[in-house]
C-alpha cells in the first residue's frame, strides 16, 4: 500500500504499526512539516504530491492512505493560499489517479468538517458545515476523493478524525503532537498553572492514537474486500468519550495531585488565540456505532487510563 504524508505524527505511527501486520509499504513525504518522524528501516520517497511524476512512485499498490496535509487551524488560517495549493492540489491529482489505476483511497478529514451541526449526535451522515479555512480544505478533499468512486470508479473511505491524543516512542525519542493534553502536561511540569483557552466550555470528543491507528488499519481492510461497491463511505474515527477544555483540566489535576503531591498546579482561564475560528459550543457528542460494526473496530484506550503516561512523559512504543 502507498501512504502520503509518512512522516507526519499520524503517518509515522502508522508506519511500523502496518509493517508489522505485514503490509508492504510505499512511503512519500515531501518532510515539510513540523513533525518529522524517520524510520531507519522503513524509507520515505522525499517528493510533493503536486508533481504528477510522484504518483509513479504509487505504481502496483492495492491501496492508497492519504495523510499528506498543511494540517491545523491556524497553519491555514494563516496561508490559506499556500495550504489550499498543498492540500487541494495534491488531493485532486491523486483522486483522478487512484480513479485512473483503479486504486482504492482513504483520505484522512477531520471533525472540524461538520462545524456546528443541526442535531446530536453526530453520525456518520452528519453533512459538512465548515466554519474555517481548515474545514472548508478538508471539505473540499472529501468532494475531491469522492470524485474517484462512482460509475467505473473505485471504493473511497473518508476517515473524520476527532482530537488525537497520545504519543510514542521512537528509540529514544518521544513524539507528541501539539494538543491540550499534551500543552497541559507540558504547563504542570514547567509552571505549575494549565491555562485553559476561554470560555473553556467548549467540547470535544478524544480518541487515542493508537485507537486511531486501529481504524486506519481496518480501513485498509475494508477497501480491500473484493465486491466492494466503488462509493464514497465515511467513517466517525472518535471515540464518543467527550469533555470540556475545563474538565479535562480538572481531569489532568486530579492525575497529577496523585503523582506528584508534593508539586500544586493552578487552572487559569486565558485568552483564547483562536476564538475568532475556533468552534466554542459547548455540546459535542459522537455517535460510533456504525463505523464500529462495519469496520470491526473498537477503541480500547480512555483518558483516564492515559493521563498518567502523559504527564509522566512516558511514551509506549507503537503496538
Amino acid at each position: 500500500m502507498g501512504i502520503t504524508g509518512a512522516s507526519g505524527f499520524i503517518g509515522g505511527a502508522l508506519v511500523p504499526y502496518l509493517a508489522a501486520r505485514g503490509h508492504r509499504l510505499i512511503l512519500i513525504d515531501d518532510r515539510s512539516g513540523p513533525i518529522q518522524v524517520i524510520h531507519p528501516d522503513h524509507p520515505v520517497e522525499n517528493r510533493d504530491l503536486r508533481d504528477p511524476a510522484t504518483l509513479g512512485l504509487l505504481d502496483g499498490v492495492d491501496v492508497v492512505l492519504h495523510l499528506a496535509a498543511i494540517s491545523g487551524v491556524m497553519a491555514c488560517a494563516n496561508e490559506p493560499e499556500l495550504s489550499r495549493t498543498v492540500n487541494l492540489g495534491a488531493t485532486r491529482l491523486l483522486a483522478a489517479w487512484c480513479r485512473s489505476t483503479g486504486t482504492p483511497i482513504a483520505f484522512a478529514s477531520s471533525f472540524a468538517v461538520v462545524g456546528i451541526p443541526e442535531r446530536l449526535p453526530i453520525t456518520e451522515e452528519t453533512p459538512p458545515k465548515p466554519t474555517h479555512e481548515y474545514a472548508r480544505q478538508k471539505a473540499e478533499g472529501e468532494n475531491l476523493v469522492a470524485e474517484a468512486a462512482g460509475p467505473d470508479g473505485v471504493p473511497v473511505a473518508v476517515l473524520r478524525m476527532s482530537n488525537v491524543y497520545g504519543r510514542y516512542a521512537l528509540g529514544e525519542r518521544i513524539v507528541a503532537k501539539g494538543n491540550v493534553l499534551n500543552a497541559f502536561a507540558s504547563q504542570a511540569a514547567t509552571d505549575g498553572v494549565l491555562k485553559v483557552s476561554a470560555p473553556g466550555t467548549q467540547r470535544r470528543d478524544y480518541i487515542h492514537l493508537f485507537d486511531v491507528l486501529a481504524h486506519w488499519e481496518a480501513a485498509v481492510r475494508y477497501l480491500a474486500t473484493p465486491g466492494r461497491p466503488a462509493r464514497r463511505t465515511t467513517f466517525n474515527v472518535a471515540s464518543g468519550e467527550n469533555a470540556t477544555v475545563l474538565d479535562l483540566a480538572e481531569k489532568v489535576t486530579g492525575h497529577w495531585k496523585r503523582l506528584y503531591p508534593q508539586r500544586p498546579i493552578a487552572t487559569r482561564v486565558v485568552p483564547n488565540p483562536r476564538g475568532s475560528i475556533e468552534l466554542l459550543q459547548p455540546e459535542f457528542e459522537v455517535n460510533r456505532s456504525w463505523t464500529e460494526r462495519e469496520l470491526g473496530v473498537r477503541c480500547e484506550r480512555t483518558l483516564e487510563a492515559s493521563i498518567d503516561g502523559i504527564l509522566a512523559s512516558r511514551a509506549e512504543p507503537v503496538p
